[in-house]
């Protein structure tokens, strides 16, 4: 990673500066395809002011920061960045060529899954299929637990991806 310090209406300080490039260094491993970091520290009466701008991956990472110590002042701005570069890392970290694995819940103690979400259906008059056909219509939902009128067992329509219906009989 290339690493640009500028030290503005004051002298060069060697021993800050190798201090900013080792930190600045330190988050490279957090950082996919690091291009550039930028550290500016800029001395305004008896202000000390830090500025840190990381350019990584098409990603901008900025904080600025201001103080009686220009070390303080960078460590507070660089722990700025820090946690936004960390942001950044976890959040497309998790979802890099696959989709995220959403947590169902934990097993219970004795190892069998727990139910997470029931639902209940009131199941009125026995209707028929083409009745429950015309109830999928106005509903919401992917599917219909009805009574059939035929056979008095209770049965389950959906709505296929193709556009069709599918019936489940026991």
């Amino acid at each position: 990673m290339d690493v640009k310090i500028t030290f503005r209406h004051w002298e060069k300080d060697k021993k800050l500066q190798e201090y900013a490039e080792l930190e600045i260094e330190k988050l490279s491993k957090f950082i996919y395809r690091a291009v550039e970091a930028q550290v500016i520290f800029i001395k305004e009466k008896s202000r000390a002011i830090t500025e840190v701008n990381i350019l990584a991956d098409h990603n901008k990472f900025f904080a600025r920061e201001q103080g009686g110590d220009f070390f303080k002042t960078f460590d507070q701005a660089l722990e700025k960045v820090e946690v936004q570069i960390k942001k950044y890392h976890d959040k497309h970290r998790h979802t890099k060529g696959r989709k995220p694995v959403e947590e169902v819940g934990e097993a219970s103690e004795t190892g069998i899954p727990e139910i997470i979400k029931s639902n209940e259906f009131f199941i009125s008059k026995p209707i028929t299929v083409e009745e429950a056909v015309e109830c999928l219509e106005n509903v919401s939902g992917g599917f219909i637990v009805f009574r059939s009128a035929e056979k008095e067992i209770i049965c389950v329509l959906y709505r296929r991806a193709d556009g069709n219906y599918g019936l489940i009989e026991p």
